[in-house]
């Protein structure tokens, strides 16, 4: 039961994965490069700095996810 379970959500994540990063890295920017939309210097910092704080919550839930599920495994 636990293999098919992972195999679903496996085909899942998948799934989720390819289709965010297709909107995120290619369909987002490609309709403001298409429409000429000129970035400005203070939306392009927002910009990095949106990059760099999506980075710095995914690292730590990355990170400090799998201690909490080992911890509750040896709580068990």
């Amino acid at each position: 039961m636990k293999d098919q379970q992972l195999i679903k959500d496996t085909k899942l994540y998948t799934r989720w994965a390819i289709g965010l990063s297709l909107v995120l890295i290619v369909i987002w920017p490609g309709i403001m490069f298409l429409t000429g939309y000129v970035y400005s210097l203070n939306f392009f910092i927002g910009w990095v700095c949106l990059a760099f704080v999506w980075l710095a919550v995914a690292a730590l839930f990355i990170t400090i996810r799998p201690m909490i599920e080992l911890y509750k495994e040896y709580k068990k």
